[in-house]
């Protein structure tokens, strides 16, 4: 069976939920890159939306003072191509899924991809079931 998450799911979603957010509102005014304050926590987080085809690439900057992350959307002709990302869970309200109820959910949700914050990081559903660990819904995208 799957273990307890021990990912802190309040920590990550304030991030998540600013990073989502700033990659929604560059896509909708069809800005092709921008800038956050590099952290580690945000790194995991990019390098995940990297990893599901979110954002098209990032770099990091490094200045005297700060440090930043140069997040790229992807774009085509002025139209964006990158599902939108929307989150589930909240600090006041978490989703907990189950392995099986996991499982179910894989079968039936086809083209969506869920973000599940485990024990081992932040994964997506079919990973987590690699893994079969449960965890938290974080959020979903739909391909």
């Amino acid at each position: 069976m799957g273990s307890n998450p021990v990912f802190p799911i309040i920590n990550i979603n304030y991030n998540l939920s600013f990073i989502s957010n700033l990659i929604t509102i560059n896509r909708l005014r069809k800005i092709l890159s921008f800038k956050i304050i590099f952290s580690k926590q945000n790194l995991n987080i990019i390098k995940f939306f990297k990893k599901i085809n979110l954002i098209y690439k990032y770099t990091i900057i490094k200045n005297k003072n700060k440090n930043y992350i140069r997040i790229n959307l992807y774009f085509f002709k002025n139209n964006k191509i990158a599902p939108a990302f929307k989150i589930i869970s909240k600090p006041s309200k978490k989703f907990f899924i189950s392995l099986n109820s996991l499982r179910l959910l894989d079968k039936k949700t086809g083209r969506s991809l869920f973000l599940i914050s485990s024990s081992k990081g932040l994964l997506t559903q079919k990973t987590a079931l690699k893994y079969k660990t449960s965890g938290y819904i974080v959020g979903f995208l739909t391909i």
